[in-house]
């Protein structure tokens, strides 16, 4: 529709032909560009994907439907204007192969729940299209169970803006000896936009790069300005290497720069400020034993070690710590208040960054957010997947505003003219043995 108003309240129904489908319901538009409203309330979370409480030998991968169910609804009566899904919207990780390789360092076990996964959901063929054939099958399976089935018509009222990470193309970034699982193939591509086409839209105002999935932008008049960055589908190596496209880098460099708003943001799906010493980060820092001299730290493998730089990474590229210089630094030259989101790491976060490399922040430092996952449950928490809790970086000095801390949670970002509160639910979810229900536990407030 071309003749919507701005700031403007209005009735949608579903039909039919003739006939109604369901009860209609309000939708709000956002302000004008040039508007200058006084408050803008914004929920972000991460990684809501997973199986209904799937798990295995005693542990459980991802908490059940109702557990987070409870928590967005918990979301959703703080009353959001808009909302950030930031990344893993699914956990179908396929390691090159047609269903997820569980167990496939056991062959028995490996053998039944391949079994399991593929009477349940179906097995891909990846030699053939994803959409008017079995593929598709196996795909609106899982999107049903992990996507539909959790969001059912709950936000219906509420613009959500779904931002896509390396689970979301079917692989965990992964790079050991004898599989490195991105750049993304040409079937995860497939399978990534398919996936998003049927269930989620495109992010909006982007540059043309990605079709509208890799970056995209959230205004609310000239109140805040939000930068949206898939850090996954477009990374490279080797060379110029980067995790968000050089196209889409400039064209983020830039907006930052131009922006009349009051408050800007960077919200990558991989954060700034924080590492687990994954591979697909923009940092050296691993996981390592004394002694050791190439790292490869396996998802859910036997870490054994300490985090820092006292081994190399395996295949990690320099060209993205130098791309994080240039984002951050594009960021702290921006005048008024700034500030990042972000998902990926399993964890609840605040701090301020002083110090990036050579990069003295010490007299405006920039605020990063970790916003809290929807879904982790005994073997997702970097703690149990990798050995060690997520943790400033090496080459990073900053101040903590809010402990790492493992819990399933969320963020509500007030936003008004003159300030940025962050209020930090913590909705709990590591022990199993507490039974606690996904509704909030405990808050923290912090000022950006």
């Amino acid at each position: 529709m071309s003749d919507l108003q701005a700031a403007t309240e209005y009735s949608l129904q579903v039909y039919d032909g003739a006939n109604e489908i369901g009860e209609a319901w309000p939708l709000q538009t956002f302000p004008a560009p040039d508007a200058l409203p006084d408050q803008f309330k914004l929920l972000s979370y991460t990684c809501a994907g997973g199986g209904d409480g799937f798990g295995f030998m005693g542990r459980q991968y991802f908490k059940p439907l109702e557990f987070k169910r409870r928590l967005l609804a918990s979301a959703l009566a703080e009353e959001p204007d808009a909302a950030l899904a930031i990344g893993d919207h699914i956990y179908w990780d396929l390691r090159g192969q047609g269903i997820p390789q569980i167990g496939r360092k056991k062959p028995l076990l490996k053998w039944g729940l391949g079994h399991y996964l593929r009477w349940k959901f179906g097995e891909f063929d990846r030699s053939a299209e994803m959409i008017g054939t079995d593929n598709e099958v196996v795909l609106k399976a899982i999107g049903q169970e992990q996507i539909a089935s959790l969001y059912g018509t709950d936000f219906k009222s509420v613009p959500l803006f779904f931002i896509g990470d390396d689970h979301d193309y079917f692989e965990n970034d992964d790079a050991e000896r004898d599989l490195v699982t991105f750049p993304a193939d040409a079937f995860s591509k497939l399978a990534a936009k398919a996936m998003a086409d049927l269930y989620y839209p495109a992010l909006l105002d982007g540059p043309a790069e990605g079709g509208g999935r890799l970056a995209g932008r959230l205004r609310y008049g000239r109140l805040f300005d939000g930068i949206l960055l898939d850090c996954a589908g477009g990374l490279t190596l080797g060379g110029e290497a980067r995790l968000v496209p050089a196209a889409i880098e400039e064209w983020a460099i830039e907006t930052c720069g131009e922006s009349s708003a009051s408050h800007f943001a960077f919200i990558p799906s991989h954060p700034l400020g924080y590492t687990a010493g994954k591979w697909r980060e923009w940092y050296p820092d691993v996981v390592a034993e004394e002694g050791d001299q190439t790292v490869s730290n396996e998802l859910l493998g036997e870490t054994k070690g300490s985090l820092g730089l006292n081994a190399d990474k395996y295949l990690w590229q320099s060209g993205w710590w130098a791309q994080h210089q240039r984002l951050l630094a594009a960021l702290a030259a921006r005048g008024g208040s700034r500030f990042m989101v972000s998902g990926d790491i399993h964890a609840l976060a605040a701090e301020r960054i002083t110090q990036s490399g050579d990069l003295d922040l010490s007299d405006r430092p920039v605020t990063s957010l970790l916003s809290g996952p929807v879904s982790s449950s005994d073997g997702t928490w970097p703690s149990a997947a990798r050995g060690v809790q997520a943790a400033v970086p090496a080459w990073l000095k900053a101040e903590t505003l809010v402990p790492v801390t493992e819990v399933n949670s969320y963020t509500i970002i007030e936003i008004t003219k003159d300030s940025v509160s962050m209020h930090l639910r913590d909705c709990g979810g590591y022990d199993r043995s507490l039974n606690e229900t996904g509704e909030v536990l405990r808050s923290t407030t912090i000022n950006a």
